[in-house]
């Protein structure tokens, strides 16, 4: 499907990829991993062809469709949801287009008789191809990814500038989505995503006929999806076969055996430097010390492998614990304008406790921490803080009020409390910060970084009462590891906003649960609540509030026709036909996959033809299941 062969890429002096070779087969599901700035959405930019290699060829064949899930929005046109979603679906547009000329050019009475068979059978070719496509039912289909990414059925008619550019970014994903592209490329995908859309979306991607190729941080979600990693690590390659979890341990059996080749070359090499200076000056010897540098001169080198920023332990500065009550809220609700977000909230959070906010985006969480933290005022009720409580509040739109020109060292060292300073690069490099990063000014930051940055500020400051509104955006998972365990052992109180299921594990001892405007507290952290409420039942249950009747509720509704039992053998037997079929096809499918992925079959003469069969093989199948499935129907 894809064939990368003998990449390079450098940015200015430094070696992004060198030399590096993969291949991507058809339907096949794979992450690509890596610390922040190893790489790896430059690769997805060079697979989807924005940069271009140094050197090195990126292979597909012509009528592979590559969709590509960008983190930059494009410029508003002024559509409506809906509107947007259709403007993208190109080929469907296309087609219509086909064939209302073909709907014009038959109506005119005065039309050749050659011409009008001609577009008779265009019509009909055109409509083979709508059928293939799906084009009859992409209403249906438009509504169930919409719906599954967290839209409401009453925003479709909205314009899209209303929206919030995380959910624009979810809407670029629909639009994606729909595309059905033979290849997926995802650059973090679920970083605008709540809990419940994270795991439809990883039910949609693991059902996908296409390839996907995806980055992201969440390791709940790329371990249910790939089923090959492959990791970027000072410009080379790591490619293993399996789910994350299984890549974790291979890595780290990796590491020892290049720290103990590491190891043995430095003795090596510091074994024959004490040999030359020892030889070097003796006339006698002269010629063996010169042949021991030429020894040196020719080594390949080993680098020594990289420490884990996971080694490096980040840790939240302690303060005075304050009072038993640390917040207190009666009667507490808040409305912008005729939109109530939260309607009379009462709780009451004690010292030392850790609680985990989760739910839908739009339905109150951080809203909830603005008006603990005080940023904003309630409508109605009151909120006590407790005795003695400092707040540190992390949010994503703080990052903003740093000083521009100030690097990063500086806006830490003036935050700092002085025992902590000596720390701050320590610290600045457990979130990725290493070297002479620390010299950067805020003003040439990614967003990314400059979040990382305000999350270093309350590492160094004092607070008793932690609030983090979506902490791990932009954390590699080095990073995170690092942080979880920081809050972890932090002895205050923390109210941690997230929608990391793999962070939030064993992190909080209660989940608060947002939805229609109030608060649910689960005593537990989130494997508790999942098993607890059943995320399924959560989804239909949001699903039928937003009036959508999916194709399977419809069909369970109609009442089962009644079918002549020699009808029914006949399906049976038709049944056992085409299983027999589709299994065969699938087989034969599959040695054609095999093909694909062999280096130099795209260079082959009778390639086309390959791929044309392979093709054919999809739609015979796809025929076939179709089929099959309406005759276990009748059965």
């Amino acid at each position: 499907m894809i064939r990368v062969q003998n990449l390079v890429l450098r940015f200015g002096e430094r070696a992004i990829f060198n030399n590096i070779s993969f291949t991507v087969t058809p339907g096949e599901k794979l992450a690509i991993t890596g610390r922040n700035g190893s790489g790896k959405s430059t690769l997805l930019k060079v697979l989807s062809e924005a940069i271009k290699p140094d050197e090195g060829l990126v292979e597909k064949p012509k009528d592979v469709k590559v969709g590509y899930l960008e983190q930059e929005l494009p410029s508003d046109k002024g559509f409506t949801v809906r509107e947007e979603i259709m403007s993208s679906l190109v080929e469907i547009n296309a087609l219509h287009e086909e064939l209302k000329h073909c709907e014009d050019q038959l109506s005119n009475p005065n039309l050749e008789e050659k011409k009008l068979m001609y577009y008779i059978e265009l019509m009909e070719d055109i409509h083979h191809r709508m059928d293939y496509m799906n084009a009859d039912k992409i209403e249906g289909e438009i509504e169930k990814i919409l719906i599954g990414l967290g839209f409401k059925s009453t925003d479709f008619e909205r314009k899209t500038h209303e929206f919030s550019g995380g959910w624009r970014m979810r809407l670029e994903l629909a639009k994606l989505l729909l595309s059905r592209p033979n290849v997926m490329l995802l650059d973090e995908p679920n970083n605008h995503l709540d809990i419940l859309s994270i795991q439809w979306l990883e039910k949609y991607l693991l059902t996908y006929e296409g390839s996907v190729i995806l980055i992201s941080h969440d390791l709940m979600f790329v371990d249910r999806i790939a089923k090959r990693i492959i990791e970027v690590d000072r410009g080379k390659l790591y490619d293993f076969v399996g789910s994350y979890s299984a890549f974790i341990d291979y890595k780290k059996e990796r590491r020892d055996i290049e720290l103990s080749e590491f190891k043995s070359q430095q003795k090596l090499i510091q074994h024959k430097e004490v040999l030359i200076d020892k030889f070097r000056a003796k006339a006698s010897k002269a010629s063996f010390a010169k042949s021991l540098q030429s020894e040196l001169a020719r080594m390949d080198v080993i680098e020594a492998p990289d420490e884990e920023q996971s080694s490096i332990r980040l840790r939240f500065q302690p303060s005075h614990p304050g009072g038993r009550m640390v917040i207190e809220a009666r009667e507490l609700s808040k409305s912008y304008g005729d939109l109530m977000v939260l309607n009379n909230i009462e709780f009451f959070i004690e010292r030392g406790e850790k609680l985990s906010f989760i739910g839908q985006n739009g339905q109150g969480k951080s809203t909830l921490v603005k008006l603990i933290s005080q940023v904003e005022p309630p409508t109605h009720g009151v909120i006590n803080l407790g005795h003695q409580v400092k707040i540190g509040y992390f949010a994503q739109e703080h990052t903003e009020l740093m000083d521009p020109n100030q690097t990063i060292l500086e806006v830490i060292e003036s935050v700092s409390l002085p025992a902590v300073r000596p720390l701050i690069r320590n610290i600045l490099g457990g979130l990725a910060f290493g070297g002479d990063d620390v010299e950067k000014r805020i003003r040439v930051l990614s967003g990314g970084e400059k979040s990382r940055v305000r999350l270093a500020s309350l590492l160094v400051q004092e607070h008793n009462f932690l609030i983090l509104d979506e902490p791990t955006h932009h954390l590699d998972i080095s990073s995170k590891e690092s942080l979880k365990e920081a809050i972890k052992n932090y002895k205050g109180t923390v109210i941690v906003v997230s929608h990391d299921r793999e962070f939030l594990r064993g992190l909080a001892e209660k989940t608060c649960f947002f939805a229609d405007q109030k608060v649910r507290i689960f005593e537990g952290d989130i494997d508790y609540f999942l098993e607890k409420t059943n995320t399924e039942s959560l989804l239909q249950s949001f699903e039928k509030s937003n009036n959508t009747v999916t194709a399977a509720a419809v069909k369970q509704s109609e009442p089962a026709p009644n079918i002549d039992p020699e009808e029914k053998k006949k399906a049976a037997k038709k049944i056992g036909i085409l299983e027999k079929d589709i299994e065969r096809l699938e087989t034969k499918k599959k040695e054609i996959e095999t093909q694909m992925g062999v280096p130099g079959f795209f260079e082959q003469s009778n390639s086309s033809n390959i791929l044309k069969e392979y093709e054919l093989l999809k739609s015979q199948i796809a025929t076939h299941v179709k089929e099959w499935e309406q005759l276990v129907e009748m059965v």
